[in-house]
């Protein structure tokens, strides 16, 4: 059986994307290499420079976290059963951080969901777990 992501160190979804700040103009700091950033723009365009590959579909994605994300709504066929039987798999991107553990039923609830109880902004990339950076 092909693995699609490496088992062998802890699972962790801290941070399972970017950290934006609910105030304006507080510092943005990148979860993977710890660079500081003063506005989104300029954050986003710097997460394009880290690469995350799925081995599956060789899509790039900006954290491990997403990668893992990205593997188990896409490539997970036990997911993708859960699914079929309506239970709820979209996690998150902040999932066991902050003491969050909503799991939505759509792609959609979970775009609502990370705008009105994170603060991330409408114009973010949500599509990035399916279909990575281009």
């Amino acid at each position: 059986m092909k693995r699609l992501r490496d088992d062998s160190e802890p699972q962790s979804l801290e941070p399972t994307g970017p950290t934006i700040p609910p105030i304006a103009g507080a510092p943005i700091q990148c979860p993977d290499c710890l660079a500081h950033f003063t506005d989104y723009a300029s954050f986003e365009l710097h997460v394009y420079n880290h690469n995350f590959t799925c081995h599956e579909c060789n899509k790039s994605f900006p954290s491990k976290a997403f990668l893992n994300l990205h593997i188990d709504e896409n490539h997970n066929p036990f997911l993708k059963i859960k699914q079929e039987r309506g239970e709820k798999i979209f996690k998150c991107f902040l999932y066991s951080q902050d003491g969050c553990t909503k799991v939505c039923s759509s792609p959609k609830k979970r775009r609502l969901h990370m705008i009105d109880k994170h603060g991330y902004p409408k114009t973010f990339h949500f599509e990035v777990v399916n279909r990575g950076m281009k």
